[in-house]
């Protein structure tokens, strides 16, 4: 049986450098949906948004993880993904993301600029992000 082709695959957080090395494939979450990474894929720089992003390592091994907010580049067979943050499930504290999605919520009732009602939005998305995907665990595919 032939083996899958890989890519280099380097997963850049804020405060660590979560993965780097071979890839068969990468789902990550865009603003224009998900999209799946293969070996030679084409050029191209994409914004992410915060979710889930799946690694499939050489081998068939997935391995799932949520992020939140930044890039992803491929290019020459090298795909670089830089986000704010990468947690997997048990590193997730669920009463941090409860309190954070309650104080997100109370701030979207009170009056707020544009800018500030962004910026709770976006805290919100990703508390709620934070308590789904610590819920599920690994029963993403």
């Amino acid at each position: 049986m032939a083996e899958t082709p890989t890519f280099s695959l380097k997963v850049i957080a804020s405060n660590k450098i979560f993965y780097d090395a071979a890839a068969e494939y990468l789902q990550i979450i865009t603003l224009t949906g998900s999209r799946g990474i293969m070996a030679h894929h084409a050029p191209c720089i994409v914004a992410v948004e915060t979710g889930k992003m799946s690694i499939v390592k050489p081998g068939g091994e997935r391995e799932t993880v949520l992020v939140s907010g930044g890039i992803c580049s491929c290019a020459n067979n090298r795909v670089t993904v830089l986000v704010d943050t990468c947690e997997t499930a048990e590193e997730i504290d669920v009463r941090r993301a409860q309190e954070a999605k309650e104080r997100a919520l109370e701030q979207l009732r009170q009056k707020q600029s544009v800018g500030e009602y962004k910026m709770t939005q976006s805290s919100l998305a990703r508390a709620l992000s934070r308590l789904e995907f610590s819920s599920q665990k690994k029963h993403y595919i």
